[in-house]
């Protein structure tokens, strides 16, 4: 059964799409077939595959505008195991169009329809606030992942106005869970780091035991458009993302093989 999850904060710099790119990493290297879609204007995840939109044979933006199927966008292995619907700096306009559009919560559940199934996973990058961009994800998603970046305090703020948006769709019938609040660019040391550690429990979702350990790595990995779990697979990080697709296996409602059977 396919697991669509939603990687989601509404502050910038949280850590979505390097936390997208290396978890789908990890997952394909445990050997599920996993999809990358990057619904965010910046493109980020695009990037940190190593792809620019115009090498796609289409983009989400594409996609949204109805010029070309899902099926028919995607860039094939971006990574082992991993393939992308690339970004598009044009999702800025299109989040503008869906204004006016009957049931324009939902088009990229329908977009989508054909291939998730394909799929043993689907990840959603999200743009970094949480517009009509970031519920088309959440309305097209099962679970959301939520990275709070430990140095940053108004990540935590942003985390906790999405679990409020969260909450709100799920009195409106719409079913989507929150998978996890994920500690991200995590350095035990610092004093934001027990802080925000301490105010964790007060948001009132589930909390991964997986931690993201701050590495500078990970910049020269998307410098160069090679997930920091390819470029260093021994290192620590990787090793981190490794324990995330684990732990995330484990929460699933009906898993089968399990991903510490197959890594």
């Amino acid at each position: 059964m396919t697991r669509v999850i939603a990687v989601a904060n509404q502050k910038g710099g949280a850590g979505k799409s390097t936390v997208t790119v290396n978890l789908a990493v990890a997952l394909g290297q445990a050997g599920r077939s996993t999809l990358v879609v990057d619904v965010d204007p910046q493109f980020d995840s695009t990037a940190m595959l190593g792809h620019a939109p115009e090498e796609a044979p289409a983009t989400i933006a594409d996609v949204f505008l109805g010029e070309a199927e899902a099926a028919d966008a995607l860039l094939r292995d971006a990574a082992p195991g991993v393939d992308l619907l690339a970004g598009d700096g044009r999702m800025a306009d299109v989040e503008l169009t869906l204004v006016s559009q009957v049931r324009r919560e939902e088009f990229l559940a329908e977009a989508l329809h054909e291939v998730v199934g394909t799929y043993d996973v689907v990840l959603l990058d999200c743009p970094p606030n949480l517009g009509l961009l970031t519920v088309n994800a959440f309305l097209a998603a099962d679970e959301v992942l939520v990275p709070i970046s430990m140095i940053d305090r108004n990540a935590y703020k942003g985390a906790a106005t999405l679990l409020r948006t969260l909450a709100t769709l799920r009195r409106r019938r719409v079913d989507v869970a929150t998978l996890g609040l994920l500690r991200n660019n995590v350095d035990p040391r610092r004093n934001t780091y027990q802080t925000l550690n301490d105010a964790l429990p007060a948001l009132d979702a589930p909390l991964l035991d997986a931690e993201i350990p701050m590495r500078s790595g990970f910049h020269d990995a998307t410098t160069e458009g090679i997930p920091l779990v390819l470029r260093k697979p021994d290192g620590r990080a990787a090793q981190a993302f490794r324990e995330l697709a684990r732990e995330i296996e484990a929460r699933s409602v009906a898993p089968t093989a399990t991903l510490a059977e197959v890594a």
